[in-house]
């Protein structure tokens, strides 16, 4: 698993029922492809949610739950 995911895992997992924005991401663990890295967990067999949501702004994102507990949490 790349360093990056793994942080991301944990980043979700710290989260929890919040979730985490690809915002949320960039400014808390400095990832710029929070989507991409999230495509790489789920190939590893996590189960993480997306939610579409709309900002103040109206833009479109998603934000992204993980679920469930998978052992172990990093591989």
């Amino acid at each position: 698993m790349k360093p990056q995911a793994r942080q991301v895992l944990h980043y979700l997992a710290l989260r929890g029922k919040d979730g985490a924005s690809p915002a949320e991401a960039r400014a808390a663990i400095a990832c710029d492809r929070l989507a991409a890295r999230v495509h790489e967990l789920r190939e590893y067999g996590y189960d993480i949610e997306s939610v579409a949501e709309r900002t103040p702004m109206g833009a479109r994102i998603a934000r992204y739950y993980l679920r469930g507990t998978q052992e172990p949490l990093f591989r």
